[in-house]
């Protein structure tokens, strides 16, 4: 039976055509993001060439620092990401409380119309931070003036 081992450059290149074909069928979601090589994928990676291997050429002890080392820092950045998913829904719910009681208005991309008024309560739906003006929820990201009870608006520019 013969044994195939693929040198570092195929590896690269099989690697950077995986991570391309990811982005694709992921809809252009960049690395880290759901559905793109995370650090079990990359396990299994490095698992499979230590497997697959030839008995009389095996890794250098350089490669194998090297790819642990990318181990190392994906997980490490993966984690990052995560803390500052974190860190960006308080600041958002820090936001959205700040808004309580405040007069808003807002442009709905989605109904194609203007919704202005008191902010009333805040909601989290889907994992999204809004708030609620009359009977209508709006996205923190649709916001487009805010201003305090009978005061002009503060408007973004």
């Amino acid at each position: 039976m013969d044994s195939y081992q693929m040198s570092t450059q195929e590896v690269s290149r099989a690697t950077i055509q995986a991570q391309e074909t990811n982005k694709r069928l992921n809809g252009g979601k960049a690395a880290g993001e759901k559905g793109s090589m995370d650090k079990d994928a990359f396990l299994k990676l490095l698992v499979t060439q230590l497997k697959h291997q030839d008995p009389t050429r095996p890794m250098e002890d350089r490669e194998f620092i090297a790819q642990m080392a990318q181990f190392s820092s994906l997980e490490q950045i993966t984690n990052m990401n995560r803390e500052f998913k974190s860190l960006i829904k308080s600041s958002q719910t820090s936001e959205a409380y700040k808004l309580l009681g405040m007069r808003i208005e807002s442009y709905d991309p989605i109904k194609q119309k203007v919704v202005s008024g008191v902010v009333s309560s805040i909601v989290f739906n889907n994992g999204e931070v809004r708030v609620k003006v009359g009977g209508e929820e709006v996205s923190l990201e649709n916001i487009h003036s805010v201003s305090e009870m009978g005061k002009a608006p503060l408007t973004k520019e």
